[in-house]
């Protein structure tokens, strides 16, 4: 029988749990896909929260075949150009637009989660291993929601620059503080009609991941209820589908060339004393002799195509970082 497993490390934490597998456990691990079906179904792991060393090389064994897809750089542009041509005609307001990257790679689930903790110790990292998902490996800047007696957190994130020398190579554009602010009005809308009270909101601030740069909206509340299902309910935010919802899916799914499996779906961990759940990004799968990373960046108008590109090749390089 194949034992699912799971390790992760917390935004702001050194140490790394592990989940010790238990029907009866107080605890769950909820590893979910952009689009659930009976390929990509939701997982759900049982049990206790222990600490534990990260995994030694060798403790998995991958066995997915890899496919050696990517989304080539003309048709993630015809994609993006697609995508401002609705934009302009009013259909939509924005789209995510991802891309999948194959590489033959000998780097190791292990040694990758162990250096992500130490590249981005303000990230969610893990790594879970699973007969219906196979082997992923993330470290996610984003969280989707967290709560503790009836207090939630949440963050908009949206718009990405890159530092160079530890410098931004440009200042924040209208089109960027427009995207993030439309992360930021569906999640209060949301909270709102959850019934949230005592809401703060903090004002828009930069958020770093490794050379990348994000604009971010915190937000804090009161709300009574299940935690995951909040969650269901605010994904997929904008940050990784769009508005109109509906629509930006359907063009999603209508014009990506790939599923995007578990990459933009979220991730995490509820226990008896709190629960925190994370956006699925800066996430890649092994496969046998190769790893498929998935990156995507916001549509809105004002978008330029190229721009587009240069943005998901520098998530990638982020992603790519942490393979040894």
């Amino acid at each position: 029988m194949i034992v699912a497993r799971v390790w992760w490390s917390p935004p702001g934490s050194d140490e790394v749990y592990t989940l010790e597998p238990s029907q009866g456990g107080t605890s769950c691990f909820r590893f979910t896909p952009f689009s659930s079906s009976d390929k990509y179904p939701s997982i759900e792991i049982k049990g206790h929260v222990i600490t534990s060393e990260a995994p030694i090389p060798g403790t998995i064994t991958v066995t997915k075949p890899f496919d050696n897809f990517s989304t080539d750089k003309a048709s993630h542009l015809n994609c993006v150009t697609k995508a401002i041509s609705q934009i302009s005609d009013g259909t939509l307001e924005k789209v995510v637009v991802a891309r999948i990257k194959s590489i033959i790679s000998d780097a190791t689930p292990e040694v990758t989660f162990k250096l992500k903790c130490e590249k981005h110790p303000d990230a969610f990292v893990y790594l879970i291993d699973h007969p219906s998902c196979g082997v992923w490996c993330g470290a996610s800047p984003e969280l989707l929601v967290a709560s503790s007696d009836n207090r939630v957190e949440t963050v908009s994130l949206a718009g990405t620059r890159i530092i160079v020398n530890g410098t931004s190579t440009n200042d924040w554009t209208n089109k960027e503080r427009h995207e993030q602010s439309q992360v930021t009005d569906y999640i209060k809308s949301v909270l709102e009609d959850y019934g949230a009270s005592e809401m703060s909101i903090e004002p828009r601030a930069d958020r770093r991941y490794g050379n990348l740069l994000h604009l971010e909206t915190r937000f804090r509340c009161s709300i009574k209820g299940d935690i995951q299902k909040l969650a269901s309910t605010l994904h997929p935010t904008p940050a990784v589908g769009g508005r109109p919802l509906k629509i930006a899916c359907d063009f999603i799914e209508s014009n990506e060339q790939f599923s995007r499996a578990y990459y933009s779906g979220y991730l995490g961990v509820e226990t008896a004393s709190g629960s925190a759940y994370y956006v699925n990004l800066r996430a890649a799968q092994w496969m046998v002799g190769g790893i498929q990373i998935y990156a995507g960046g916001g549509i809105v108008e004002g978008s330029i195509p190229q721009d587009e590109w240069m943005e998901t090749e520098a998530k990638i390089k982020a992603i790519e970082a942490t393979f040894a």
